[in-house]
């Protein structure tokens, strides 16, 4: 599994994990759910990701039916488990999760030829946290980080960053520009993209150092959205 991959199931997960976590109590000694439920079989695709100071282990599962009768299937037997549930739909995933005291586990499906989706296993992470800083990148005094997913494929990390700013797009420009710059990133270039339709603009940022590559998209929705992506080259 490449890096990327590994970047965007991550990412995949991240809303509806932390959707489904909310709010959640674990009793004190239960724990979760073991393995892949009955009726649906899996592949392992990602490991060695941290959201949330959580380390996730993401397996792609699929089988027979319809992802409803499938959920409401898994949510019973994991209540007569004894473990704590949640159910949600959203954007077309419906998902239902249990949280055990130092766990969590995670299966969302889909409608595609039968049932399809993924089941993540998260438990806190003993890693030290990567954050932009640590690759170099410095943030605006102002940003609002609002989620971070860190991944490692066979040692080479990546991290992708969501976060926003109150400042605007030439100034997030100027900030990234000089910023990256003084740290020694090299081979940076800034795209300005506007839509033809909306006739509203987005900004691109990338750079280089060493082996780390970066990425920046910015866009303003209320306040300016960035999402950087910091990985290792090949």
């Amino acid at each position: 599994m490449t890096l990327s991959i590994a970047i965007r199931l991550a990412g995949r997960c991240l809303l509806l994990t932390l959707l489904l976590s909310g709010g959640m109590r674990a009793a004190a000694a239960q724990g979760c759910p073991k393995g892949v439920p009955p009726g649906l079989s899996a592949i392992a695709v990602g490991s060695g990701i941290v959201l949330g100071g959580r380390a996730m282990a993401i397996s792609q599962v699929q089988g027979p039916g319809k992802a409803a009768a499938v959920i409401d299937r898994v949510e019973q037997a994991w209540k007569e488990g004894g473990h704590q549930v949640r159910r949600a739909s959203t954007a077309g995933w419906d998902t239902v999760a249990a949280q055990g005291a130092t766990c969590l586990v995670t299966l969302q499906l889909a409608d595609r030829k039968g049932v399809f989706g993924y089941l993540a296993h998260s438990t806190p992470s003993t890693a030290p946290a990567l954050t932009p800083r640590s690759f170099g990148v410095a943030l605006p005094p102002d940003a609002t980080v609002n989620s971070s997913v860190a991944s490692s494929d066979d040692g080479r990390k990546g991290l992708v960053v969501s976060l926003s700013s109150s400042r605007p797009l030439d100034q997030l420009n100027a900030f990234f520009m000089r910023a990256l710059g003084e740290a020694n990133w090299s081979a940076l270039r800034s795209h300005k993209i506007v839509n033809p339709v909306s006739g509203k603009a987005s900004l691109l940022v990338t750079g280089q150092r060493g082996r780390n590559q970066v990425e920046l998209v910015m866009w303003p929705e209320g306040r300016t959205q960035v999402v950087m992506t910091i990985s290792e080259a090949l």
